[in-house]
């Protein structure tokens, strides 16, 4: 096996299992860098491969020992050319399997990080409007206070409740704005897996057919030759052209062919082992997800009980209008607002909690 391609597996195994180190870059940015990489590579070695190679010699004739002569010429590989075009082929599979792996391994890491960050920055925009309902209502105690329907306390306890609020309006705007999390696109990740072992599958089947390229040759070989001394009177002295076919094939090629299958074997049991990590961790995606579906189910559940209770006792005492009463309905609308807001964000997770759960189905 040729050392660029022990590095190619290498460097997709350790990939398989990085972390951070491509946090920052987006998916097709890091996509395109390594595909241009390979491609560069296979186009440089069918560059070579496609071209033709010239040669010189000075020494003996073939056909009489005591003739000395030079002969110059130019050769064409078959087998050198098509192992160019293989190697463009390689090429492609590779980039495509970077891509795949490139697609799990980010949806694993970030799936569930780009949900919470998304809620977070709704969770922003909640409490900012319960901020603003509570901040009303304390402007309203205040009124009554000075109107002797409320006292200090009442403005003093909404006070400390919009404390409160604020605290979580802060927490929820740091960990909306501190969070770095890539672009994740939604995929079949079952199906990727099964992609990743298919193109896995076809790139070693591609990288074995072209090291058995290397067993046989047919070439295209043409130049001039002409005697320099030792040479009979008989012997011309000019160039003479010459143009050969030549054929080249290594009998142990069949032998060489069995192995190559061998570790095609040995490669998919290696890659098996990576991929049911990569499996792995997508199977505890998938249940860390159906059960945050059924945490935000149920909750949501309960949520819209306390919204139904908070209503009926809004409607108790709506025609009210002692000071217990204004300091119920207070409490009642900010907890009507309060509650809003979680079943609003319940929903939201649970929609996008069903959306990602499809990516398992």
């Amino acid at each position: 096996m040729s050392i660029k391609r022990n590095t190619f597996l290498i460097a997709t195994l350790l990939f398989t299992t990085s972390s951070g180190a491509i946090a920052q870059t987006s998916l097709d940015s890091e996509r395109q860098t390594y595909c241009q990489y390979v491609e560069d590579q296979a186009d440089a070695e069918r560059t070579l491969d496609s071209g033709v190679t010239g040669f010189g010699n000075f020494g003996e004739s073939d056909t009489n020992p005591g003739l000395k002569q030079v002969v110059v010429g130019l050769s064409k590989s078959l087998s050198k050319h098509l192992q160019g075009d293989s190697a463009t082929r390689s090429a492609a599979l590779q980039c495509q399997l970077y891509g795949l792996t490139l697609e799990v391994d980010r949806n694993v890491k970030y799936a569930m990080a780009a949900l919470d960050k998304r809620v977070a920055a709704e969770q922003v925009t909640d409490l900012k409007h319960v901020l603003d309902v509570v901040n009303e209502e304390i402007g309203r105690a205040e009124s009554r206070r000075r109107s002797g329907n409320a006292t200090l306390a009442d403005v003093l306890q909404l006070s400390q409740q919009r404390d409160e609020i604020y605290t979580q309006y802060m927490s929820a705007r740091n960990a909306a704005e501190a969070q770095t999390v890539p672009d994740v696109p939604q995929i079949d990740l079952r199906q990727a897996l099964q992609q990743i072992d298919d193109v896995t599958m076809s790139l070693e089947d591609e990288l074995n057919h072209k090291e058995k390229l290397q067993a046989w040759d047919v070439s295209l070989v043409g130049g001039v030759q002409k005697p320099v001394f030792g040479e009979p009177d008989s012997t011309p002295t000019r160039f003479q052209p010459f143009v050969s076919i030549v054929f080249t094939y290594n009998f142990n090629a069949a032998s060489y062919g069995r192995k190559l299958d061998s570790a095609t074997h040995s490669l998919l049991n290696m890659r098996s082992q990576s991929n049911d990590d990569l499996s792995e961790q997508v199977d505890m995606l998938r249940k860390d997800v159906a059960a945050r579906l059924q945490v935000q189910r149920e909750s949501l559940q309960r949520l819209l009980e306390e919204q139904d209770m908070l209503s009926a006792e809004s409607d108790r005492v709506r025609d009210l209008d002692t000071s217990e009463a204004l300091r119920t309905k207070s409490q009642i609308r900010i907890g009507l607002t309060i509650a809003t807001m979680k079943i609003d964000l319940s929903r939201l997770q649970i929609a996008l909690l069903t959306d990602s759960y499809a990516q398992f189905q």
